[in-house]
């Protein structure tokens, strides 16, 4: 799908940022497939970019804030960085904070100020130098360079190779190790399901506390979640009675290139709560982010009901049975989605993936109204 809209969508959000008496007399907003800042350019302004990809090996005199596939950084940030992506490296220096989401995040530069990540996959390379603290939330964290602050977060495996002078503070899902040659100036107080692997120097104390295990009934979630099936279902149902034509589009949309449904689904996941964060720096904008977390948390709650009659059409159509009403459809696909959000393992990443691809086929629904009603020049 063409990004045109997807970044047509983010501009009209950020407007209310761009706009502010206080920025807008320094500020470039682009939105390009792809946009390079070559080695000799200086850009002195806050540049604001959503695209594919952006590459800054120049410099800019300001902040960037930026949305993309692919964000990379080799040059001067004279500024911070807010970053929301696929892939954000940053190897250049910046001299503010970093603030990122995205697949993965690799820092490799020098940070004048504060990093705050969330990410699946975070690599602090070994030239790297944060001037203050590393708040983190990653899935993999491999920390090879300089924290001269603290460390603090989560992540699901962690490996210390580098140094931070100040102390660390992590609840770990998994495992956490530090190499021969790390140091930690204050204390480690690590939360895991075991001990970790140390091998470091830490100065301070260290200190373990073991996650707590929940024994859970798995029967008690169960009148929860009939309630919650026949609380979705009634949703469903209205929406087939109110809006039959776009919740049957949804649902077809979901089959339609479902890799690249799964890219903008997570691109709507990621994206979304950060512009609702940064409308809040405008008054203007505080009811425009709260009207846009709303929408954004409804539509992950109903992202299923696509998914359901989907998956409930794709049943019969392979059982060769027929049914005039949709309802009996999605309700018999939404209790195929129930069981398998709730088996053990594999349910977690299986709700994910529905929720990325109905979010992901509600944008490509969008996407086609956008189109058709720019070819009957109505916008």
């Amino acid at each position: 799908m063409n990004t045109k809209f997807f970044l047509k969508i983010l501009i009209i959000l950020f407007i209310p940022v761009i706009i502010f008496p206080s920025i807008i007399s320094a500020s470039e907003f682009k939105s390009e497939d792809k946009l390079v800042i070559v080695k000799d350019e200086i850009v002195n302004d806050d540049l604001y970019f959503a695209g594919n990809s952006i590459t800054v090996d120049g410099i800019i005199n300001g902040d960037l804030i930026a949305a993309g596939a692919e964000i990379k950084v080799t040059g001067t940030i004279n500024g911070g960085i807010i970053a929301a992506g696929g892939s954000i490296i940053v190897t250049g220096n910046v001299t503010d904070d970093i603030r990122a989401a995205g697949g993965e995040v690799r820092i490799g530069g020098d940070v004048g100020d504060n990093v705050l990540v969330f990410t699946g996959n975070l690599v602090l390379e070994k030239n790297a130098r944060i001037a203050r603290d590393l708040t983190l939330g990653a899935g993999t964290a491999i920390i090879d360079g300089t924290v001269n602050g603290n460390i603090n977060g989560g992540a699901s495996d962690m490996e210390m190779r580098g140094a931070t002078r100040g102390n660390v503070t992590i609840k770990i899902d998994n495992n956490i190790k530090t190499f021969p040659g790390a140091t930690i100036g204050g204390n480690l107080e690590y939360t895991a399901p075991r001990p970790g692997e140390l091998s470091g120097i830490v100065s301070g104390k260290t200190t373990y506390k073991e996650t707590p295990v929940r024994k859970e009934d798995p029967m008690s979630k169960l009148p929860g979640e009939i309630i919650g099936y026949f609380w979705l279902l009634l949703i469903g149902i209205v929406s087939l009675i109110l809006a039959p034509e776009l919740t049957q589009k949804n649902s077809d949309n979901v089959s339609v290139k479902p890799l690249k449904n799964l890219l903008w689904g997570l691109l709507f996941l990621i994206i979304t709560p950060i512009v609702a964060v940064l409308l809040l720096i405008t008054i203007i904008g505080i009811p425009l982010s709260m009207i846009l977390l709303v929408i954004y948390i409804t539509l992950i709650y109903i992202s299923r009901i696509y998914i359901g009659l989907w998956v409930g059409q794709y049943v019969l159509k392979k059982l060769k049975k027929e049914t005039r009403f949709k309802a009996l459809t999605m309700a018999l696909g939404l209790i195929i989605v129930f069981i398998g959000i709730n088996l053990p393992i594999i349910g977690g990443f299986i709700h994910l993936v529905i929720i990325l691809l109905g979010l992901g086929a509600f944008v490509l629904t969008e996407y086609n109204v956008y189109q058709k009603l720019k070819e009957q020049k109505v916008i």
